[in-house]
């Protein structure tokens, strides 16, 4: 394109040393070379522009596809967690619900009371968001709704859900503390105290609150990506 914008430019130099022609014809040769220069310019910009906006949408539709693998992953994630949730909490509300003569009787016959752990950590999938979102190219998505959900799932609802997990870790060591501190001593001790009992039934709540959290907002707002990126990637 520089050969091209050199030669016309020389053309236009040519013609203004030509002295056979009147200084009308010259003003018009020069007026045509300028024309075709500026045309060939802003030809080669609108061509350089529409191939770069079509390598920036080739990127986009191969971030929302491994999103779309992620988000199914999240769904997939979820169902287990909740899962463990609701297991757990079903084995807790048993040991808050053993009156002290049933504590009596698993001392007296040398059983033990079944306490579960099983603690909740990062179960979301967020590499290929955060790896798009640092290179600066979320602004390549121009479904602007699209984008706002995508923005809202992960800036929003995946730290929420991993706030909440955290919160449960922290009341589960807790009682797992407790456990530990009284482990010479009967069951029937830890599991009848009052602050114990009290600390066992707020993380049953927390378990409660947080599968609402996973089956309310999250799981919710994955499925309805998935089908957003997968009617987007149709067009």
């Amino acid at each position: 394109m520089q050969e091209e914008i050199t030669k016309h430019s020389t053309k236009i130099y040519k013609a203004v040393k030509k002295s056979e022609h009147t200084l009308g014809e010259k003003v018009k040769e020069i007026i045509i070379e300028i024309c075709i220069i500026v045309f060939a310019v802003t030809l080669s910009i609108s061509l350089h522009g529409w191939s770069e906006h079509k390598h920036q949408q080739k990127e986009v539709d191969a971030f929302l596809a491994n999103l779309k693998n992620d988000l199914k992953s999240d769904v997939e994630s979820i169902g287990t967690e909740v899962g463990a949730y609701q297991k757990t909490n079903l084995e807790y509300e048993k040991i808050l619900g053993l009156t002290t003569s049933q504590l009596d009787s698993i001392y007296k016959s040398k059983n033990k009371v079944n306490f579960p752990i099983h603690s909740h950590g990062q179960s979301l999938h967020i590499g290929n968001y955060e790896g798009f979102k640092s290179s600066g190219k979320l602004g390549y998505i121009e479904n602007e709704e699209l984008k706002q959900k995508i923005l809202n799932y992960y800036q929003i609802f995946v730290p929420a859900a991993n706030e909440v997990d955290k919160l449960y870790n922290d009341f589960l060591f807790k009682c797992f503390d407790k456990e530990i501190e009284n482990a010479d001593k009967p069951e029937k001790e830890l599991y009848s105290d009052p602050k114990y009992k009290k600390t066992l039934a707020y993380l049953v709540k927390l378990g409660k609150n947080n599968i609402r959290v996973y089956n309310e907002n999250t799981k919710p707002l994955a499925v309805e990506l998935i089908k957003e990126i997968e009617k987007e990637l149709g067009k």
